[in-house]
This record gives structure tokens, C-alpha cells and sequence, in this order.
């Protein structure tokens, strides 16, 4: 099972929604289901490589007359034909589903509903899934769930625990029933957390009113069902924010794993000028595409802070850059994940898709956002298990202490 929450896609993930999302690779371009791809179809089974022809039929038939085992699926043997054919790219962001992937792909893309737990997900430093996000008013908050933990287990089991997609296949699950995670912290102590699985529907953003005028806006991922739906809820959010008269605000998109790279341009014209540079792209050719706000939204001198962590990816990092490059946001919290590379979807008629990397987008700086060059906040602070446990949220206390001096 592959990982559809490339490194982290983290796509983070709402698992339960996941989002992620992390961090998942393909969610930073125009990510709607683009014209058929013949590709597939016209795969007649013979690959020629180098000139040698029929290498693919050969391995099949060897396969399918000396394997000891003889129930071969024909369908798995082309699936996973195509997805080392992707991974040999050696692109982490690169990935083939097949259709029943490929909707698990979209329901996450789009917050359908499920039956999860309610956290969000990622990779840490080791390669392990990690607890990056807790949603409110969810299963794993009434139990506790601790961020920042990683998953050592599943049911008692510890197989398949470092992919992503294989720890959302296992957590999900019928709602009522129960799954039981086993948790280890920076001490490297294990605890073991049994969660009722209940259905999970999460909007894309919300928003709360804090002390001294100031209000919080969270979102939680740069995609819905499209991009047009996406930002009509944003403009609702906006509209709402507005009318609250904020004296401060608070963009809190840690633990966003991205989405749309419209979507981020989108959002930018609500706090910057418009025509403000937001974001470069860069193509195979060497050629650069600029994209620059295209309205000017009512919140432009409102005081703001953007809360990021090693879960903040992709749109969420082109936000986060052009606004402190602008200097129009203070960014507090830890280091973003560094996922500057867009993915486009080729859809195909069996109902699979191919993520596919086209392009390097660009800080209006020119900088290139990695993993080894992420985005580093203004305001280094970190948020600890500890902390978490405790209900102390040290970062967006910093935020509340920055918009109110």
C-alpha cells in the first residue's frame, strides 16, 4: 500500500480527516480531474526499454505459470506495474492510485464524511506517523489523544504503522466500534488510547472570538470539493471575520497540509494589495509564471500573526511566505514542512490517477521552499505534548501577546 500522504503530505491528513492534507503530494496545483490520459489504456503490455521488447509479458507469464501461488490477480499484476513505473521516479510526490485509492484521494480531498477518530496526521523527523492536530469536539479529544505522539500500533499490531495511508485504512472503520493506538512521546514511552470511532465531517476553516478583540481563523486545508467551493467558504469566513470588527487576527494553519495553489493566491488578496507578486512557478523548461492577487480584500490593515509547525505545507506555506515576505503577518511557531513542488492530476477512465510533479513554485523572493529550506518563523516557539495535555497552547499565546502589546 503506498503512502498517500507523501512524507510529509506529511499531506497531514484529516483522518478522520485527515487533510493530508500531508503531506500529500499532488494538492498544490489546479487540482480538479483533468482531461483523460490515454496512457494507461494504451499500455498494451509490452514495454520496450533499451530495445528490449516484451519484457513485461515475459515476467507476467513466468508469474502466471511457475508462481507456487496460483490465484494471480491479473489487475493487481497492471496496477502495481504502473506504480513502480511512478515510483521509480524516486519523486515522493509522484504516486499512481488505482480507483479504489483514488477515492479514498478524493474523499479526503473534499472532507467527505467517515467514520474516524478526529486527528490530524504527519511524519516526523524519523519517518514515523505522528498526532499533528486534535480536532475539538471529536473522539480523540474526549480521549486525550496527545500531539506530537507518534503511532507505535494499531490494535495491538505494529505492521504497516509508518504509512500513512495504511494507518488511515486501519483507524477508519465501522462508527460505534473501537480502535486502540498505541502512542510513544518524546520519552519514548508507550501508552495505549482505545478511541470510539464516530463520524467526522469537518469543515475546511472556522474561526472563535478571543480576548481584546482578536479572532482566531483556522484552516484546516486549501481544498474542499473545488476550488470554487473552497473559496466561496472562504469569503463567508471573511464576511464574518469583518464583521467582528478585529482588532487582531490570528491565521492558524498549523498541521495544513495545502491544497489548491489557487487557493492560497486566493486567500492572499484578502491581506495584501492587489496585485501584490504572491507566489512564482517555475516549469521544466526554466520558464517563470507569476501569480499576483487579483482583488483587494477588507482586512488588509488588521494586525495579524500566522501560526505554523512541521505540519503546515505546500498552500499553506505560499500563504505563510508571501505574507511575512510582505512583512504583513509575524509568523510564530516552529518550522514548516517545505514542500515547494506542484503536482497535477491526470484522471483516467478505470477511475485510477496519476500525481504527477510539473512545477517548483517560488517565494515572490525567488526562494525555493524545501525540506532543508523550509519557512522559518519570526517567532520560534514550541509546543510541547506536555503543554498539550495540559490544555496550554504556548503558541497561540505568544500569537494573543504579539496583537496585544
Amino acid at each position: 500500500m503506498k503512502n498517500f500522504f507523501s512524507s510529509t503530505l506529511n499531506f497531514v491528513i484529516l483522518i478522520i480527516v485527515a487533510v493530508a492534507i500531508g503531506y500529500w503530494a499532488g494538492n498544490n496545483f489546479p487540482m480538479g480531474k483533468n482531461s483523460i490520459v490515454n496512457f494507461a489504456e494504451s499500455m498494451n503490455g509490452t514495454i520496450q526499454v533499451n530495445g528490449v521488447s516484451n519484457l513485461f509479458n515475459q515476467v507476467v507469464n513466468i508469474i502466471k505459470t511457475q508462481y507456487f501461488y496460483s490465484n494471480v490477480n491479473n489487475s493487481n499484476l497492471y496496477y502495481g506495474a504502473i506504480e513502480g513505473m511512478v515510483a521509480s521516479l524516486g519523486d515522493p510526490h509522484s504516486e499512481f492510485y488505482d480507483p479504489s485509492e483514488a477515492k479514498q484521494y478524493y474523499n479526503v480531498l473534499d472532507g467527505t464524511s467517515f467514520a474516524g477518530i478526529g486527528v490530524s496526521l504527519g511524519y516526523n523527523s524519523g519517518g514515523y506517523v505522528q498526532i499533528e492536530k486534535v480536532l475539538a469536539n471529536t473522539s480523540a479529544a474526549s480521549s486525550h489523544v496527545p500531539v506530537g505522539d507518534y503511532i507505535v500500533s494499531i490494535n495491538g499490531s505494529s505492521k504497516n504503522v509508518r504509512n500513512i495511508n495504511d494507518v488511515v485504512s486501519m483507524v477508519r472503520g465501522v462508527s460505534g466500534t473501537y480502535v486502540t493506538l498505541g502512542l510513544e512521546n518524546s520519552d519514548s514511552s508507550i501508552s495505549y488510547y482505545k478511541i470510539k470511532r464516530e463520524p467526522v465531517n469537518v469543515s475546511s476553516m472556522s474561526i472563535q472570538s478571543l480576548p481584546n478583540g482578536i479572532v482566531d481563523v483556522n484552516i484546516l486545508r486549501f481544498s474542499d470539493s473545488s476550488l470554487s467551493v473552497w473559496e466561496n467558504n472562504f469569503n463567508s469566513t471573511m464576511s464574518k471575520v469583518e464583521k467582528m470588527n478585529p482588532k487582531g487576527i490570528i491565521l492558524d494553519l498549523r498541521g495544513d497540509p495545502g491544497g489548491y495553489f489557487q487557493a492560497a493566491v486566493y486567500a492572499a488578496g484578502e491581506f495584501l494589495p492587489e496585485g501584490s507578486l504572491v507566489a512564482k512557478q517555475q516549469n521544466r523548461d526554466g520558464s517563470i509564471n507569476l501569480f499576483d492577487t487579483n482583488y483587494q480584500g477588507n482586512l488588509q490593515n488588521v494586525p495579524m500573526v500566522i501560526l505554523v509547525n512541521g505540519g503546515t505545507a505546500s498552500a499553506a506555506e505560499i500563504l505563510t511566505g508571501a505574507l511575512q515576505y510582505y512583512h504583513r503577518a509575524t509568523v510564530v511557531g516552529e518550522n514548516t514542512y517545505g514542500k515547494g513542488t506542484a503536482q497535477n492530476v491526470f484522471t483516467f477512465s478505470d477511475g485510477s490517477i496519476l500525481i504527477l510533479t510539473i512545477v517548483h513554485w517560488l517565494l515572490p523572493s525567488g526562494r525555493w521552499i524545501t525540506q532543508s529550506n523550509p519557512i522559518i518563523p519570526n517567532v520560534k516557539v514550541t509546543l510541547s505534548s506536555q503543554d498539550f495535555k495540559k490544555g496550554i497552547d504556548t503558541q497561540l499565546q505568544k500569537a494573543e501577546s504579539i496583537l496585544s502589546n
